[in-house]
């Protein structure tokens, strides 16, 4: 019966009638043209797996890894991680330990920052698949137009926040004098967002968690965060030169190279992004930092985790190796221009990184980045951060603010104790 069997399965593999083995991959909502030359690429190496790539809209990934992942079933088999997100996933087991099949050299060849951000107590746990780092971008024509001196774009003369607001102060004009400014003195990409933010109170020596990762009091509430804070709140509001409710980074870069900021905080994606704004002159300087601090900039992206009760966890790393490898990041970067977390790209496309934006985001990402908070309750400490954020850019008291938002918080961390 076996060689019978044995028979019948070698005469249908000859016919191509045995069905490939499936991996199911959930997947951010990237367009779909750009995201299966990847898979197509994959497919085309590997005629023996089946890529069924699921993408979902930034609004819903999160939510939908959630629910899936806790019904306990082997798929998806791959799934893609916000780097913030590792630790939760690996505390309640939903990322398989990756170890032992990387090997220290295949690891090295990703930023270090990057490999911190994928390793919860100890383990690798999620692969790398982009990085970031943000900067201060300037239209120069506000600058020049106004007689207001360009900022530095050199590392060594990085600003100061108080030089910025003074900066902001000078270049928020009301053009038309009807009591509301056109053009803005800064504008923030991600207005709310702890990844831009967190980044002014770490330049003043806060921390932004407890070393355990679950304990926000006395760290977000401390003397150190709550003056940040208070800088950040007075641009919306005592200096107002930063506008309110613009929590949407594809209107602020519109805001930008339309000309109604003159400055605007922002990540290394723009430099592809603003290209569309075909008139617009402008230059980037190194993120600020506060006069007696340190220069402190944000970094982590997207990586990607392998569910652990997969049936087809070879296949699952094999894929997972093979869109983290150098030669489809390259590919990537061309076609959605996200920041690679693998210095060998690089240095391998020295026509599109030896400009000096791009030099000196990859020297902040060598230097001063510093991951998000490493907690398993990322996403709620995230989500609190944010309201708190939000509601103090309309005018709310930072400390007590911070205090609420810290006893929430905690509370919520609690449950992953």
């Amino acid at each position: 019966m076996k060689r019978c069997a044995l028979v019948f399965l070698f005469a249908m593999m000859a016919a191509g009638i045995v069905t490939a083995q499936t991996l199911e991959v959930l997947w951010m909502g990237w367009p779909k043209d750009q995201v299966m030359q990847l898979v197509n690429d994959f497919q085309a190496q590997n005629p023996g797996i089946k890529i069924d790539i699921q993408l979902i809209p930034f609004g819903q990934l999160f939510q939908t890894i959630e629910v899936r992942l806790a019904a306990g079933g082997g798929t998806p088999d791959v799934y893609i991680v916000d780097g913030p997100n590792t630790a939760s996933y690996a505390a309640r087991n939903y990322l398989l330990p990756l170890d032992e099949y990387f090997t220290a050299a295949e690891k090295n060849a990703f930023f270090k920052s990057s490999i911190r951000a994928g390793t919860y107590e100890g383990k690798f746990v999620s692969v790398p698949y982009g990085t970031s780092s943000a900067g201060l971008f300037f239209n120069k024509e506000i600058f020049e137009k106004y007689g207001v001196p360009l900022p530095s774009e050199k590392l060594e003369d990085r600003l100061t926040w108080e030089q910025v607001a003074e900066l902001a102060k000078k270049l928020t004009i009301d053009t038309d004098k009807d009591g509301k400014p056109d053009i803005w003195g800064l504008g923030i990409e991600q207005i709310d967002r702890p990844y831009l933010l967190l980044p002014l109170m770490q330049s003043l020596g806060a921390e932004a968690i407890s070393p355990s990762g679950f304990e926000t009091k006395g760290y977000i509430t401390s003397d150190k965060f709550v003056k940040a804070t208070t800088f950040y709140g007075k641009l919306f509001n005592e200096w107002k030169v930063s506008p309110t409710g613009l929590n949407d980074s594809a209107i602020a870069r519109e805001y930008f190279g339309t000309g109604k900021f003159a400055m605007m905080l922002g990540n290394e994606w723009n430099i592809a992004r603003l290209a569309k704004f075909t008139n617009l002159k402008y230059g980037l300087a190194p993120f600020p930092y506060f006069a007696g601090g340190v220069p402190v900039t944000p970094t982590g992206s997207w990586h990607v985790g392998v569910n652990p009760k997969s049936a087809n966890k070879k296949a699952a790393v094999q894929f997972v190796k093979f869109i983290t490898g150098k030669e489809e990041v390259i590919k990537w970067y061309k076609l959605n221009g996200i920041a690679p977390a693998r210095p060998d790209v690089y240095a391998a496309l020295p026509g599109d990184f030896s400009n000096p934006m791009w030099q000196l985001f990859i020297s902040e990402m060598n230097s001063t980045a510093v991951t998000r908070p490493d907690t398993p309750g990322y996403s709620q400490y995230e989500l609190i951060l944010r309201e708190a954020f939000a509601s103090i850019s309309y005018g709310a008291d930072p400390k007590k603010t911070l205090e609420d938002a810290s006893a929430r918080i905690d509370r919520e961390l609690k449950k992953y104790k």
